[in-house]
């Protein structure tokens, strides 16, 4: 039996989040058999359930379950045992609780009773998951973040890309601003302290004058301390001065600075400091124009931007000659078996060097301070790690500065903001208010309304469980889509060139089937067989619209007969309910009807791959059943594609430890 007034439990799925399981009810002791309950359903959670739950998990269950409590003593009861479909429906009818039964969060609560009755010490009234519809109520929709208008986020991708060009053909200088940063007070104190030394000490109404500022009560006790501490001197060394001035930390006055620190001015690029004020302001300005650069283009959050890695944190990978930057960071929501582990978030070449400049800027911060291993840094007081909150702070603060009073909302905005929230409502010359999580939105947004990517591949960017919050982030993209494409501006000639594009691949897939070369995929090869038993040839005959002409092809693709798109290189998918366009599984792709594959490129590396990790399991000691079916598939999928190409090779021999760990096909027993 647990006794005491609270039960104090702190964990955390992130090291930088403690969250601590509160058995309170506002400040108030909760009556002691619900309070036990409530610590006899954590403890099972954390301890005894099957389920694998995420400490958050845990707390939010506490958090709702809380809820419950008062309108259960006004019913005079005092047992979750108590709670059941009808007492709930009487709560809702009566309103008279304050629990909002048109939200998620009190069902996942309530829901936790039922999966995890079984072993508790007590019983349970609910016989079955509870939802909403159990209720005739209806869950509200979140609350989603606006899209920022399309002139705002152009004029904010503008500036960014013009001051990140700027920073960073001048790279090499910006150590100088972290430098005069942290190097600051110690210059200006060591200035002190031999001025004192070689001059001659003033006196004023019988005191010293000392050139020290007054402000704050906290400033003037630090003033007086040092005043003390330095007319008890015996003997006035600059060590010993220098050791009172570090013990203290006196502010000295910026009229006289000059004759502490004459070279204090300094020049970054088209930039000029002249105290650790200005410094600190454009270091702030720095930082939170790369923020804005990097979270507008990669949909990152900010705490993931927060926890971005500070070794190899940024990789370049090469395909077909083009260049792919690849961002490294921690999963801000990420729960074992309620999300992918995946780390990894493409961006642009402004984004690249986003993040280098960032670390340019904190890099020699971390080496400054005594706990290296975040990634942001204070440029004031301490060198320490900034807080998560203070990311959106800097990149909020760098857009509203740049943008000034072009945040005044125009018709053209307000246009922008209906249609992608039709319940908004703002004026012209309204004040735009931006929010970082904005940019995730708009990404989101924009990158689906211009089409410049698939649902597929942003739920991959967004690392998210479900495609249904995909979906959501890019709400309303679909309409946006149909009023830009009723403008005949840089959109429309955007959708022809897909159209062109997409239009020359199926011309060059079938000039390869006309001149019988071989084309891998299950739709490459069922063609193929068919063109074999067809008595005509489906290439000359006008009444198959002559399948080697462009404009066939443009014509099925503009009135969407045929669809195609890129799985991989040299790899393309016909189906529009593909869902392989980022994770791409070459097994599924080497008899799929929808598949046509034009050269082993992607297949080969992809069967490099997946030997040298065999190896490398074998070698270290790592092989599973797990990794060696799954080095097995790839390698096999790809010979297969390499011999539906009738490209020669040397087949990949299986090692003895992979076959042992495999099931051999057939087998059930």
């Amino acid at each position: 039996m647990m006794h005491g007034k609270n039960f104090i439990l702190s964990l955390s799925h992130k090291k930088d989040l403690t969250k601590t399981l509160d058995f309170t009810l506002n400040k108030k002791v909760i009556e002691r058999n619900l309070r036990n309950q409530l610590k006899a359903l954590a403890l099972k959670m954390i301890w005894l359930s099957p389920k694998d739950y995420s400490f958050l998990s845990i707390y939010n269950t506490i958090k709702d379950l809380k809820k419950l409590i008062e309108p259960l003593l006004r019913d005079n009861q005092n047992s979750f045992e108590f709670v059941n479909i009808d007492r709930l429906e009487i709560w809702i009818q009566s309103d008279s609780t304050n629990i909002d039964f048109e939200r998620s969060n009190i069902y996942n609560a309530l829901n936790k009773l039922h999966i995890e009755k079984k072993g508790l010490p007590f019983e349970v009234g609910l016989t079955k998951k509870v939802s909403s519809s159990d209720l005739a109520l209806q869950i509200k929709e979140k609350e989603q973040y606006m899209v920022i208008p399309q002139r705002l986020y152009y004029l904010g991708l503008q500036a960014s890309e013009a001051q990140i060009n700027e920073l960073y053909s001048i790279r090499d200088e910006l150590r100088k601003l972290t430098d005069y940063i942290t190097t600051y007070y110690d210059r200006i104190y060591q200035g002190y302290a031999k001025y004192f030394v070689t001059n001659e000490l003033l006196f004023r109404n019988g005191k010293p004058v000392i050139y020290l500022k007054s402000s704050t009560p906290a400033v003037n006790k630090r003033k007086r301390a040092f005043q003390t501490a330095f007319l008890n001197l015996s003997n006035s060394t600059e060590a010993s001065i220098l050791e009172l001035l570090y013990k203290h930390s006196p502010e000295i006055r910026s009229e006289q600075l000059d004759k502490f620190y004459p070279d204090r001015i300094l020049k970054i690029g088209n930039w000029i400091i002249t105290d650790i004020m200005e410094a600190r302001s454009l270091f702030k300005k720095f930082s939170g124009c790369c923020i804005w650069a990097l979270m507008s283009r990669s949909g990152m959050r900010s705490d993931e931007i927060f926890h971005l890695h500070t070794v190899n944190g940024l990789t370049k990978e090469t395909i077909l000659k083009q260049s792919i930057y690849v961002i490294h960071a921690d999963l801000s929501k990420t729960a074992r078996g309620s999300q992918s582990k995946q780390d990894e978030f493409v961006t642009t070449l402004i984004g690249a060097k986003a993040f280098e400049i960032l670390q340019d800027l904190n890099k020699p911060l971390r080496e400054y301070a005594t706990d290296a291993s975040a990634f942001f840094y204070k440029s004031k007081d301490e060198v320490s790690p900034i807080s998560k909150d203070q990311i959106g702070i800097h990149c909020v603060s760098w857009f509203e500065d740049v943008m000034g009073e072009k945040l005044a909302l125009t018709n053209d905005d307000l246009i922008d903001l209906k249609i992608s929230d039709p319940k908004v409502s703002f004026n012209v010359g309204d004040h735009y208010t931006f929010t970082g999580h904005q940019l995730r939105r708009s990404f989101a947004y924009y990158l689906i309304g211009y089409e410049l990517c698939a649902f597929p591949q942003l739920k991959q960017q967004f690392s998210h469980v479900s495609m249904a919050m995909t979906r959501h982030y890019a709400k309303n993209a679909s309409k946006f889509q149909k009023f830009r494409k009723q403008k005949q501006n840089l959109a429309y000639a955007l959708d022809e060139e897909r159209i062109d594009q997409k239009a020359q691949t199926y011309l060059n897939i079938y000039k390869k089937l006309a001149n019988k070369e071989r084309v891998a995929g299950g739709k490459g090869k069922e063609f193929a067989k068919n063109m074999m038993k067809a008595e005509r040839n489906l290439f000359k005959d006008k009444i198959d619209n002559d399948m080697l002409s462009i404009s066939y092809w443009k014509k099925q693709i503009r009135d969407q007969k045929r669809h195609i798109h890129a799985v991989a290189p040299g790899v393309y998918c016909t189906s529009t309910g593909c869902s392989l366009r980022t994770q791409v599984n070459l097994l599924e792709c080497v008899d799929c009807k929808n598949d046509y594959i034009v050269d082993a490129v992607f297949a080969e590396a992809k069967r490099k791959e997946a030997e040298i990790n065999m190896l490398w399991d074998i070698e270290h000691d790592e092989l599973t059943p797990q990794t060696a079916s799954e080095a097995y598939i790839k390698i096999t999928a790809a010979e297969r594609i390499m011999n539906d190409l009738g490209i020669s090779y040397e087949p990949v021999v299986i090692p003895k430890e992979v076959e042992a760990l495999l099931l051999p096909f057939g087998v059930t027993s």
